[in-house]
């Protein structure tokens, strides 16, 4: 009996005890870099925030001051193979507007970093480096090499009837083709198909992207991506703003662009660490290259076709073939002025 009086004593004290206890750990402000270098445009951009914990996290990116420090310096360096420090570059702030359903995270107008220079050179590394309110961070990428097209590829781009993705029933491969960058570790393929849109009184100019797939690097040479236009015309015929045709008069056929992105050995494996996770391993490693931060700091380069034509039949198949006939797309080529897919 006297141990078992004892026993509910002490389950008494364990029930009796306090039980309250933070399960946040201190807040403390952790700078978070997104930059991704490519030399083929004159403007880098740079998302630099900070982290943010408290008692409801899911309001606080909505809050748009949650995310960004008081105070920021921030400066790129170029540095030779030898270590010598070339040209630097002090970052600039400016607010972005930012599409209203994008994400979780404070919409409306966001705070980026920037600087300008259309001559960054590929045979440099970058260093960033800087801080936010007294969190100070760095990182280094080296640059990608640049690539091409092939001759032969653009040759085709620019056929006189223009670009041939439907003829005669038949839908045809598109063959892109490239020389390949040291550098690379990845290859991503887009067609972008541009057109403009009456709606409402109001014309805008839109585009859809069409992914062509990806492609490893070899040991050298040519690579080639092969993709049947049938998909282009399905993923139109799929697409959900385009099947809203309310208040839409017209949607004018535009050029094509082919855009050829490759990715760095950093920028690679943090897309890879951060894919979705198909094993049953529920713990996946995490991934940066910044030190005293989070993110990552790496390099891009594309390659680009720019405003190529379609052909006749292939605007014709988008007025009226099987995928995307009720979705009101027509020609403004005066060429085809007696055509019912001429719309003026």
């Amino acid at each position: 009996m006297k141990h078992t009086l004892l026993l509910f004593a002490f389950i008494g004290t364990l029930f009796s005890c306090k039980t309250d206890f933070e399960i946040n750990a201190p807040y403390d402000k952790i700078p978070i870099v997104y930059g991704v270098l490519d030399q083929g445009v004159d403007t880098q951009w740079i998302k630099i925030n900070k982290s943010f914990l408290g008692t409801n996290n899911l309001e606080y990116p909505s809050v748009n001051d949650s995310m960004y420090f008081d105070n920021v310096n921030v400066k790129v360096e170029e540095i030779d193979p030898d270590g010598n420090i070339g040209n630097v570059y002090q970052l600039q702030e400016k607010m972005v507007n930012v599409d209203p359903v994008s994400g979780i995270f404070f919409t409306g107008q966001q705070k980026v970093y920037y600087f300008v220079d259309s001559n960054l050179d590929e045979t440099k590394e970058y260093r960033i480096s800087g801080d936010g309110d007294g969190r100070t961070f760095s990182a280094t990428t080296n640059m990608i090499e640049s690539f091409d097209f092939t001759n032969n590829f653009r040759i085709r781009t620019l056929a006189p009837g223009g670009i041939s993705l439907f003829n005669s029933g038949v839908y045809n491969d598109v063959k892109p083709a490239w020389r390949q960058s040291p550098d690379a570790e990845s290859y991503g393929i887009v067609m972008r198909f541009h057109y403009t849109e009456h709606k409402n009184g109001n014309v805008t100019e839109k585009f859809v992207d069409w992914s062509l797939g990806e492609k490893k690097p070899t040991t050298g040479g040519e690579l080639e991506a092969v993709s049947n236009a049938e998909s282009f015309f399905g993923l139109l015929s799929n697409n959900p703003e385009l099947k809203d045709t309310a208040g839409v008069t017209k949607r004018v056929i535009g050029t094509v662009d082919f855009r050829i992105t490759s990715a760095n050995f950093i920028l690679k494996t943090y897309i890879d660490v951060n894919k979705p996770n198909s094993g049953i391993a529920f713990d996946k490693p995490d991934y940066t290259n910044i030190e005293g931060g989070r993110g990552v700091w790496a390099s891009r380069y594309t390659s680009e076709i720019s405003e190529r034509n379609l052909s006749e039949k292939t605007v014709e198949h988008l007025f009226n073939g099987s995928y995307t006939a009720n979705l009101k797309f027509c020609s403004d080529n005066p060429a085809w002025n007696t055509e019912l897919y001429f719309c003026p």
